[in-house]
This record gives C-alpha cells, structure tokens and sequence, in this order.
C-alpha cells in the first residue's frame, strides 16, 4: 500500500451482501499536488498567441484555464482515489460505480461517495438433511413407436392424386394458387397469383384459407373471405379479413416405408427392426435418466436455497438477461427498437428476471461448494474426458482439444465437470427417495 493511499480515508457501508458504498476524503495536500500537475500540463500543451508554447506565465495559465484545471483536478483525484479504495479494501466490483455527493473547495479536502456492487460473498450454512424425489424412469413401446413413426415420418415420400373434382383431406398436402381480391371482387392492381404448397392440418395457413382449400375440388378455384386470427403473429393484421380467389391445383398424398427390417437398415447400422428398436429404447432411457438427474438437481438447488437464503446483484441479472434475450438494457447505448419493441422486450425480461436470479444462484452455489470443498475439475480430469470425446468420435486428443479451444467450449467442458462433482458431492450428503 502506498503512502499516498494510506493518507486517504475510507469508510465501507455493506447495504447487502453485494452492495457497497464508499465515503473517501482525499487529503488538501495531495488534492494542492494533483492540481499542481494538472496546471502544468495545461501549461505545457496551450498555444496562446503571444506566448511560446510551454513558456505560459502561472497567472496567465489560472485566468484562462482555471475552471478546466479544477474539473480535471476533481477528475483525476477521484479516479486514483477510488482505484486506490478498491485496492486497500480488496473490492472487486462487477458494475461500473456511481459517484455522487462530491464536496471540492480548493485549499480545502476532496470528499465523495461511490455506490458499487461486488461479487456476493455467500454462506451456506446447511447442505445435507434433505429428501429428495428422483422421477421415476419409464420408458413405453408406445413411446418406442412414436419414435419409429417420426423416422417413417421424416422418410416419407409424397405421391400426387389424379381425379376431377377430387376433394383434399387433413394429411395431404395441397398446391394453390391464391389472388389478393378488392373489395369489389377484382383481382387487386398488379396483383398476380402466388402458389403456395402444405400440409392440410398442420396449421402451415390459417383456418378460413385451410376450410375454403377443403370446399375446392381439384382444378376447381372460387372466391372467398379469409378473416385472420386473433392470435396472428403480424398484430396488424389480427382481425382483418380478406377477399382471396383461391384455386386448387394439386393433391398428393404421404407414401410413408413400411416398419421392417429394410427400413432398419435405411435409419442406420441396424441389421433388423428390433435391433432398431432395442436402440431407440436405449436412447429414451438415457434421455428419461438425463431429465431426471436434471430435475433432481433442481430440487437439490431449491432446497438449498430455501435454508440458506441470498440475493444476486441487479447488474449481473441484467447481464444475463442480456445474454438470454440478445437484447442489452444498458443506458446511455443507442438501441434502434421502437417504442412497442422495447415495451415488448421489457415484458421478455421481465417474464425471463426470476429464472434468471435462479440461474446465477445455482452458479453461485456450485461455485462456493467447489471452492470451499476443493472440487474444481483438475486437468488430469479435463484431459481423461477430452480423450473420452476423442475416442468416441474416432479422432485424436489433440484435435479434440484444439477445437474445444477455439471454440470456446473448453471452460463449459472444466465447469460441467466441476458441476458433476459438486451434485455428486451434494447428492452423498442426503436422501434420494
């Protein structure tokens, strides 16, 4: 600590956990000396005409820049003082300080305030003593068949219907073409048929559009009001109804592979349907298994939470909020919304703030156990799981390694390792029911 930091006097007020206000007086002395510094430099850099650049008489320098030099004495002063603060007091903030209430006479002490927020310092008194419920895991052959009818799905082919005056049903796919109409019924000015092709059903149009196609035979066209839905995704346009000539140009239908051991093989290294399927049942009870470590971790947090209580800094929500709806809140930045976006982006952050908090104090809480706990993912551990990725997509550590650096995802591999640690920790210390 330097000499100069030591003359200044500090005062810390701990509104919260992570809320700090600051009262620091800067001695007469040091703010003469600032001030002489700033004078001389002043003296240094002005051009007055008259005078020789750098040969500025003091009195000329205290007429002519006065104000300046005390503005910039002021300013100077409270940006070493305040960083000397943060030093002495070993403050780390996480926000830019506001500094307010700031008393400057010359010959006299410099004194102001700064109100800041630091990284919560948190305490975890009770970790161990709960029940938990673990989701059970079932896995159904109905839900084996739904999956084996989304592959089918996702393989199917379309075959088109012939027949005058044929008539479409919900699963076809339609091909229209569709006019804009005045009100009158005319064809719109400059108006010219737009072909559209979907699925009946599946909510690709709205319904008036869907039920006039279903009144259409093939090759048939008609006029036709279409009134769009309260729910629309264009505001401007809920409620509105439009005249539309409609004309139905095709009908195909969904040619969907049968379920046998051909179409097994077609999905992937599967001789037969039933080594097919023993795979997607696999795969289901990894995933059943996966959501329910999730949610039991989740309780795992709440509970934690609930006997040891704390509160997250505003400005680290807001930055995750930030980060969660692309969207920064930041004042004094241009944000090019409009009035009804930024309203619209308020109500997302404001639905978005409470798992948000959530979300940092888990972080907080998993960080602390780490910590506290020595659980940290060690590099040994970081290197075996980067091998294990190696190994399962058939390429070697050092790439692996390579492109988990470059792309950032190196620090998420060491904190979801940590995290595993920490839950496993945690889950040892208490009852799974």
């Amino acid at each position: 600590m330097s000499p100069e930091t030591m003359n200044l006097k500090i005062a810390v007020q701990e509104a919260e956990a992570w809320s700090r206000r600051l009262s620091i007086t800067v001695p007469a002395e040091r703010v003469k000396r600032t001030r002489g510094a700033v004078s001389d430099q002043m003296a240094r850099n002005a051009r007055m005409p008259g005078f020789r650049k750098g040969k500025l008489p003091s009195r000329v320098v205290e007429q002519r820049f006065g104000p300046s030099i005390d503005q910039e004495t002021v300013d100077r002063t409270i940006q070493e003082a305040y960083r000397e603060a943060l030093e002495s007091q070993g403050l780390t903030p996480i926000n830019q300080g506001k500094v307010d209430r700031i008393e400057y006479k010359p010959g006299a002490d410099l004194t102001f305030e700064v109100e800041l927020e630091v990284r919560p310092e948190i305490e975890l008194t009770r970790l161990s003593g709960f029940t938990l419920t673990r989701a059970p895991l079932e896995t159904s052959e109905d839900d084996v068949t739904g999956v084996l009818e989304r592959l089918r799905d996702e393989r199917a082919t379309w075959e088109a219907l012939e027949g005058e005056g044929l008539k479409p049903a919900a699963g076809q796919q339609v091909s229209v073409e569709i006019t804009p109409l005045s009100t009158d019924g005319e064809p719109q000015e400059d108006a010219t048929p737009r072909p559209y092709r979907f699925v009946i059903g599946e909510g690709q149009a709205i319904p008036d559009v869907e039920e006039a196609i279903l009144s259409l035979g093939l090759g048939e066209e008609g006029d036709f009001t279409a009134r769009f839905p309260d729910d629309f995704p264009d505001e401007a346009s809920r409620g509105v109804e439009q005249r539309l000539h409609i004309r139905l140009t095709g009908i195909e239908r969904k040619i969907a592979p049968e379920l046998d051991d051909e179409f097994a093989k077609g999905v992937g290294e599967f001789e037969t349907l039933e080594a097919l399927r023993e795979r997607i049942r696999a795969d289901l009870e990894t995933e059943a298994g996966q959501r329910a470590d999730g949610e039991l971790r989740q309780q795992l947090v709440d509970r934690i939470l609930e006997a040891n209580p704390f509160s997250v800094p505003n400005s680290m929500v807001d930055r995750y909020l930030d980060y969660m709806t692309g969207h920064s809140h930041e004042e004094g930045k241009p944000h090019h919304h409009t009035a009804e976006e930024e309203e619209r982006i308020g109500a997302i952050r404001a639905t978005l703030r409470p798992q948000a908090e959530w979300g940092l104090k888990r972080t907080l809480v998993v960080e602390h156990i780490a910590e506290q706990e020595g659980l940290n993912a060690t590099q040994d551990e970081i290197d075996s799981k980067v091998e294990e990725l190696a190994s399962a997509h058939g390429r070697t550590p050092s790439e692996v390694w390579l492109q988990l650096e470059k792309s950032g995802q190196l620090e998420v591999l060491e904190r979801e390792l940590t995290q595993d640690k920490v839950f496993t920790f945690l889950l040892g210390q208490n009852t799974v029911a």
